[in-house]
């Protein structure tokens, strides 16, 4: 479980960092006037294009991480085995 917590957190800073580094993120947003356009509202929306990307990339390093993380595990239980315990 700590593995795979350290993977997440590891894998969205640097996705996340990355994300903003290489792709362009577009702030839209617009304003709506009244009628008499006097009264007016701004209206945020979000980049959906940007927001599924940088989940993937987040994805993507989180997975790279874990397995990288479990084969380091695994070379370091063998290599004990082979030196101390055994055949």
């Amino acid at each position: 479980m700590k593995k795979f917590s350290l993977s997440l957190l590891g894998g969205g800073m640097i996705g996340i960092i990355l994300s903003f580094l290489f792709m362009d993120y577009d702030k839209s947003s617009y304003t709506i006037l009244d009628q008499a356009g006097i009264a007016k509202r701004t209206v945020n929306d979000m980049d959906f294009e940007f927001v599924f990307n940088s989940f993937f990339l987040i994805a993507g390093f989180t997975i790279v991480i874990y397995v990288v993380w479990t084969f380091i595990e695994k070379r370091k239980d063998d290599r004990f085995y082979n030196e101390f315990g055994g055949k």
